[in-house]
């Protein structure tokens, strides 16, 4: 019985590091979207923004409204992108380790 518990709590153990290994590379990726030469936003795997870049040719204050408008539709954009690549990374770390697909696990 105690035998089979210390092999849980291997699996438990390669589970946790291989889910902060795989948080780690998600730190470390980056996801680049730009809106046309306007704003390009860049955020990384775990939803972090890393940078944002906007051409001063459009910093106006006739641009005002545009550049606000552009700015929320590029961030959404690269946060929908990063939440795939975040999930895509948990659903092979799911497939590696045999792991039934439960919602939500990841």
């Amino acid at each position: 019985m105690l035998e089979q518990f210390g092999n849980v709590m291997e699996m438990v153990k390669k589970l946790q590091q291989n889910v902060e290994d795989i948080h780690s590379r998600l730190r470390d990726e980056r996801i680049e979207v730009a809106s046309g030469d306007v704003i390009k936003i860049i955020m990384n795997g775990q939803q972090e923004v890393v940078s944002v870049e906007l051409n001063s040719k459009y910093l106006s204050a006739d641009n005002t409204a545009l550049l606000q408008d552009l700015m929320v539709a590029t961030v959404n954009n690269a946060l929908i992108k990063s939440k795939e690549v975040n999930q895509l990374a948990m659903n092979k770390l799911a497939g590696d380790l045999n792991l039934p697909k439960i919602p939500g696990l990841f």
